[in-house]
């Protein structure tokens, strides 16, 4: 019982700093080579999204000037 109550406060614990033991585990389980190719996926997907918030932020300031 003692051990399930601190189980759940370690939970709680880690929900509040934000840990997702989950997700760490998921990636120990990965090989280094796995792991850095998720890592270069997660940049080209961050370096995406970088351009086209910045395509979409030029393009309106273009349509606001036009107007």
């Amino acid at each position: 019982m003692k051990v399930e109550m601190a189980q759940n406060s370690d939970k709680q614990k880690n929900l509040q700093l934000g840990i997702d033991k989950g997700l760490i585990e998921i990636f120990l389980k990965m090989t280094p080579e796995e792991r850095i190719r998720s890592n270069d996926n997660t940049i080209r997907a961050l370096v995406e999204l970088r351009n086209a918030f910045k395509k979409h932020k030029t393009s309106s300031l273009r349509s606001k000037h036009s107007a």
